[in-house]
């Protein structure tokens, strides 16, 4: 059974495909996905993190890192932005990477979709950072980018290897893909892949009745 948020996506969804206001779902959409690679990047990240240290150093950075989530629960986003900051000064690279993926993030809830991608771009470019934060760090570069209106060719262009083969991102990748296929125009393209993705065993539950959904609509 799908989650109460993913429901509520799904709703959104078919009434807005329905009413053929694609532009307007993505802007509603958009952020439930970011929520929910934000919450595996947490985890990953975090994994990481508790990898790479030492239990007293280890224990010190986590403290830091909970107190700034604390502080953004809170609504001080300021101060956790401040405190994640100092913390990726501080930090071994696990938290590091962790701490800047959360500001980012934060920075794109404030409205700051220039900063929030610079810093997705700046992870991207890390080449300390194992392929797979890259690769993420690619993808929420790519969600900030669609949000702002940047070209679709160049956006595609950085999606489209992260799609392929077995890249632990290719099912949202191609979900983004098939969006951007369908807002440049190209209705059998944006069709193909969601029905594909509907289709793929493999694909995580929550992108196969999404695909499922918008191969739906745009069928008819």
């Amino acid at each position: 059974m799908a989650e109460p948020i993913e429901e509520g996506i799904f709703r959104e969804i078919d009434e807005e495909l329905r009413n053929e206001q694609f532009a307007k779902l993505w802007k509603n959409y958009g952020k439930f996905f970011v929520i929910g690679v934000g919450i595996i990047v947490a985890a990953v990240a975090g994994y990481k993190a508790w990898q790479s240290y030492d239990l007293s150093s280890r224990g010190q950075q986590g403290e830091n890192f909970a107190k700034s989530l604390r502080l953004a629960q809170s609504g001080n986003e300021e101060a956790a932005l401040d405190a994640l900051k100092a913390l990726n000064n501080e930090a071994g690279s696990g938290y590091r990477m962790l701490s800047s993926f959360k500001a980012a993030a934060l920075m794109s809830d404030q409205g700051d979709g220039a900063g929030a991608r610079a810093a997705y771009d700046k992870l991207a470019g890390d080449t300390s950072l194992q392929s797979v934060y890259r690769d993420l760090a690619v993808l929420l570069g790519a969600v900030q980018g669609m949000n702002a209106g940047d070209d679709k060719a160049d956006l595609t262009a950085r999606l489209t290897p992260l799609s392929t083969g077995n890249n632990p991102w290719r099912h949202s990748a191609r979900e983004l893909l098939a969006i951007l296929a369908e807002q440049s125009g190209d209705k059998s393209k944006a069709l193909e892949l969601f029905k594909a993705l509907s289709e793929d065993p493999a694909a995580p539950q929550g992108i196969r009745q999404r695909a499922g959904e918008m191969s739906s609509a745009l069928a008819e």
